[in-house]
């Protein structure tokens, strides 16, 4: 999609590491001296850029095909996110993560921060700076995953969420099952090599981790009940 802005949010120590050639795709490139949450420079992200709707996104993924629709969701909803894969983390609720949070519903479920879709507004930004004091008191405990706090911030904010299918944040480092073309990859390793396994079929499929490798997957059909 090269008619929309890129912008990267990235530490001041990363861009010394990475070199000055990360900053040819983007149109715009912001260094951070510091974050307010070490390795998530997404709350920065969030809160500083000027767009009016964006597609905030973790730096394992890719883009695997254009994705436009993505802000069509934005005319009816705030905000759009795909599933966490883990539903009420078991290490969360041991370091009791939940009793700091503000209540929800037991059967309001968990969304992956990996991949947010957002129209940027005010009440945008207060439930970002809310997560992020969420987010920290997670950490005091600690418990150092976001999506606890994400869940609970989101939801008392009143924002409209979507809740968007894995093929836009696919996370291929698990077993994981889907149904058409990945659209945006969100792993660790090689990711071109992982879209080859992901979309080598578009029916209906289970896809593992290949034994003993990281960065790549084999298809298992899924048989009809």
């Amino acid at each position: 999609m090269p008619d929309l802005a890129r912008e990267l949010y990235v530490a001041e120590t990363l861009l010394k590491e990475a070199g000055e050639k990360i900053r040819e795709p983007f149109t715009e490139v912001v260094v951070l001296a510091e974050t307010t949450h070490p390795h998530r420079p997404r709350f920065e992200a969030t809160l500083q850029t000027t767009l009016d709707q964006a597609v905030f996104i973790d730096g394992d993924t890719l883009f695997l095909s254009p994705v436009y629709e993505l802000f069509e969701l934005l005319e009816n909803f705030d905000i759009a996110a795909s599933l966490a894969p883990q539903y009420l983390s078991p290490r969360a609720i041991a370091a009791g993560v939940f009793d700091l949070m503000p209540k929800v519903s037991q059967a309001q479920p968990e969304w992956n921060t990996g991949v947010i879709v957002a129209r940027v507004d005010d009440s945008f930004r207060a439930m970002i700076r809310e997560w992020s004091a969420l987010f920290a008191k997670c950490r005091a405990v600690p418990f150092g995953m976001d999506q606890a706090s994400f869940r609970s911030a989101v939801t008392h904010s009143r924002l409209r969420i979507a809740t968007l299918p894995n093929n836009y944040n696919f996370r291929a480092n698990i077993e994981n099952s889907l149904a058409g073309a990945v659209k945006i990859l969100h792993a660790h390793g090689d990711l071109e090599k992982i879209a080859g396994h992901v979309n080598s079929a578009l029916s209906m499929r289970v896809y593992r981790p290949i034994p003993g490798e990281i960065d790549g997957f084999q298809p298992k059909p899924v048989r009809p009940a």
